[in-house]
């Protein structure tokens, strides 16, 4: 039986996270399905042209390799399934156009077809699993969301990850597959874009240069990309009574905007160069988004390993050490 894992998406934030924590795990404690088959090999596929860059610090070992496929090649992204076998797929790809709006059509063709596509590729397998990933734009606003939940997406991206969330079961029976649905919190770390609200603060204060927000109001659930990608390892490892669930992987703490960019400041110093207010927030109209984790820490086991403030902490400063201002962080942590 296979024990090999394809990590779609594997070149974006979250996916090269959950490649880097597989990969090591691997030289750790080989790590094994419910049944007891080991996971033996893990293969990262990213888009035609896409970077390797975030799995760049990982060494070239016989665990893991990285393909190319267009998730909407349906020919091609199945010559590749036929070719790798994988006993389980985690799917974490996501085209850049749904951010812009698609057609229904265009929908079908970037989003559900794919899905379709990899669920199909595990149709025989025993013991195989998709690990779909969904996210928290899904929801509306609430302090305690949990998994009953009803969906509300605004955006156009929402409404992508919504429509595949929705499907995801369907298509999923049809072919006799199994399925765990991660609903992802709002995630920040290692690698995330330099836009993002972390590496943006950073970069500006530790410059010395004003950085511009909203008001910082909102409310949210931060979590760390490295205990994220421990969540999909857990899922991986899990036995069939968890299949066919959703799953919040959410800290189940709010923290404001402005709190954990005050955080950010703690360490790079210049908190008085943050403007709150400057610019309208694109979420302004889900004043608050916090998970309800029961389901995650009791079935899955999962929870995030450290408190969010140290969490911030230690990734402004792999930030900062990354731009070559380790001198300015020591000495900022110190003070903290």
């Amino acid at each position: 039986m296979s024990g090999t894992v394809l990590v779609t998406g594997a070149g974006g934030f979250v996916g090269s996270a959950v490649v880097r924590l597989l990969v090591r795990s691997l030289d750790a404690d080989r790590p094994r399905f419910a049944d007891g088959a080991p996971i033996g090999r893990i293969v990262a596929l990213l888009r035609p042209g896409a970077s390797c860059d975030r799995l760049s610090e990982l060494p070239r070992t016989q665990g893991w390799s990285i393909e190319y496929a267009d998730l909407t090649d349906r020919p091609g992204l199945m010559a590749l399934l036929h070719k790798i076998r994988p006993r389980a797929i985690l799917h974490l790809a996501v085209d850049r156009m749904v951010h812009g709006g698609l057609s229904e059509a265009d929908r079908r063709r970037q989003v559900i077809a794919p899905l379709e596509t990899l669920i199909e590729g595990l149709q025989g397998v025993p013991g195989g699993l998709l690990i779909h990933t969904s996210s928290v734009w899904v929801l509306p606003a609430g302090e305690r969301l949990d998994e009953r939940t009803k969906l509300d997406p605004r955006s156009p991206y929402a409404k992508a990850k919504a429509q595949a969330d929705q499907w995801l079961p369907i298509l999923a029976e049809q072919a006799g597959v199994n399925w765990i649905n991660l609903r992802l919190f709002n995630i920040f770390g290692k690698y995330e874009s330099e836009s993002r609200l972390l590496p943006y603060l950073a970069s500006r204060l530790v410059r010395g240069e004003i950085a511009n927000l909203s008001s910082g109001e909102q409310i949210r659930d931060f979590i760390d990309v490295d205990d994220i990608a421990l969540a999909y390892l857990l899922a991986l490892q899990s036995d069939e009574s968890v299949w066919g669930q959703v799953f919040h992987i959410g800290s189940g703490v709010g923290t404001s905007v402005r709190e954990f960019a005050m955080t950010v400041a703690d360490v790079t110093g210049n908190a008085g160069l943050i403007r709150f207010g400057a610019v309208t927030a694109r979420d302004g109209f889900l004043p608050c988004q916090v998970a309800d984790p029961t389901r995650a820490r009791s079935i899955l086991g999962w929870s995030p390993a450290k408190d969010l403030k140290l969490r911030i902490r230690e990734i402004v400063a792999w930030w900062l050490q990354r731009w070559g201002a380790s001198v300015t962080v020591n000495s900022a942590m110190e003070n903290s």
